[in-house]
């Protein structure tokens, strides 16, 4: 959690920071919902980054900017899940202010190195310059500070979602620049022809290889989770650092449901 809920300054990425010194991270996710009310309460919440997921959410980059702003007010991360791995899929939500992206559906050393290069500024890496804008509210900055603290700072997560990504693990986590590998178990359950079997055992086994390779390398891991705490510590336990929770309409029905049916157990029949 990021105390105080302080604003947070794109010169400083407390996540980042916190990651490679082994802390643990949770994130809130939004994917029916995301707006700039919801990443408040998300940080209220005490969630320390905010992952908006544009793969299958209906956000626009505007939609984003005031997103990020509202995020970074409230003393949240926000980190935007691009829809797919692209040049300008990848950078347009970095240039829109989020300070972080986890690129979905990658599969190989070479995808994470090509999504390095987009987001790093050289000499590490070879994203177009653009040192004022909305992510910094148009400051008048030194380039060369700037170009540093943005290497430094900005979270370069990439998602592995298929059994062919779990075979390239090792590659993919050792390749230079890269912060975090978040799982997605549903999509890898697809992939591995038990669709929505999140807890078996092939899943399970995945995610330990990932989190074995992280360690390896000294960057950190973990898997999208349920919103059930036990099951966190659980993955804590075993090496996760850095996990996504659930999502807000999860979250939504989850809460709501759970409330009625409590209620109509105290009620019964006089409940509609």
């Amino acid at each position: 959690m990021i105390s105080g809920h302080r604003p947070i300054s794109p010169w400083v990425n407390p996540v980042t920071r916190a990651l490679r010194e082994g802390q643990v991270c949770i994130g809130a996710c939004s994917i029916g919902f995301a707006s700039p009310p919801v990443a408040q309460v998300f940080a209220t919440a005490g969630f320390s980054w905010y992952y908006v997921d544009m793969e299958h959410g209906r956000l626009d980059y505007e939609d984003l900017e005031h997103i990020c702003n509202a995020s970074k007010a409230a003393g949240i991360i926000p980190v935007a899940g691009p829809t797919s791995i692209d040049d300008h899929l990848v950078t347009r939500p970095l240039d829109s202010g989020a300070m972080g992206v986890v690129v979905p559906h990658v599969e190989t050393a070479a995808e994470t190195e090509q999504i390095v290069q987009w987001t790093r500024y050289p000499p590490i890496g070879a994203r177009g310059l653009l040192p004022r804008g909305v992510f910094n509210a148009f400051e008048r900055v030194d380039t060369v500070e700037w170009i540093e603290a943005q290497n430094r700072e900005i979270l370069v997560a990439v998602k592995v979602e298929s059994t062919t990504g779990i075979e390239n693990i090792d590659e993919i986590a050792a390749v230079p620049g890269l912060d975090a590998i978040l799982i997605g178990p549903g999509d890898l359950s697809l992939s591995m022809g038990i669709p929505g079997q999140t807890d078996h055992p092939d899943v399970h086994d995945a995610i330990l290889k990932m989190l074995q390779a992280v360690k390896r390398v000294g960057i950190a891991g973990g898997p999208h989770t349920g919103r059930n705490a036990k099951e966190i510590a659980n993955w804590v336990e075993q090496g996760a650092t850095f996990m996504a929770v659930t999502s807000d309409s999860s979250l939504l029905y989850e809460i709501s449901a759970e409330t009625v049916r409590e209620t109509r157990e105290l009620l019964g029949n006089r409940l509609l």
